[in-house]
């Protein structure tokens, strides 16, 4: 999911990247409980059958299932910040507060987004200076590549000076 903030008072952008989080952390809950009560109910029956030694796996599979679901779910919170304030391009990124943070000059910074044939493969998008490359929009899909490119294009281009030809006379 790419969103986009420009701060009117100071003239900053901001282009925050997030992976799609398809369900809350309730829901995953309620996911859990519900596959976990269906294991127990199962378990049970095939318990009172005499197959009690079924009953301690059906925990086991719930906290599989549990675990699971919560290392997708902080996984998916990871998050990058691109901003733009003057000349410096800064991208941090990070899951609940910025663990790496990068500073590229921005006018001299080129967006490169390799944009593959194959409806199954996303491809890669990278921000290069002067030798650095930085891969950016690594949880998205081929779409919202698409955007974040654009986006990265016109953040690094609306800010730059124009030239101006001055004619002597």
């Amino acid at each position: 999911m790419v969103s986009k903030q420009v701060n009117s008072k100071t003239g900053q952008t901001q282009i925050i990247v997030r992976a799609n989080k398809s369900m809350s952390w309730r829901a995953n809950v309620l996911l859990a409980a519900s596959l976990g009560a269906l294991s127990a109910v199962f378990g049970g029956i095939i318990a009172t059958g005499g197959f009690w030694m079924v009953l301690p796996f059906a925990g086991l599979e719930f906290l599989l299932v549990f675990g699971c679901l919560s290392v997708a779910y902080k996984k998916l919170g990871y998050m990058e910040v691109i901003s733009r304030a003057g000349d410096t391009l800064k991208v941090e990124s990070g899951y609940d507060s910025p663990v790496s943070s990068s500073e590229l000059p921005a006018h001299w910074t080129k967006v490169e987004f390799e944009d593959p044939p194959s409806a199954f493969e996303v491809g890669r998008l990278r921000l290069k200076c002067s030798g650095q490359s930085l891969e950016i929009g690594q949880a998205l899909n081929k779409q919202e590549k698409r955007e974040l490119y654009r986006e990265v294009l016109h953040c690094l281009q609306v800010e730059s000076p124009r030239l101006k030809v001055l004619r002597s006379v």
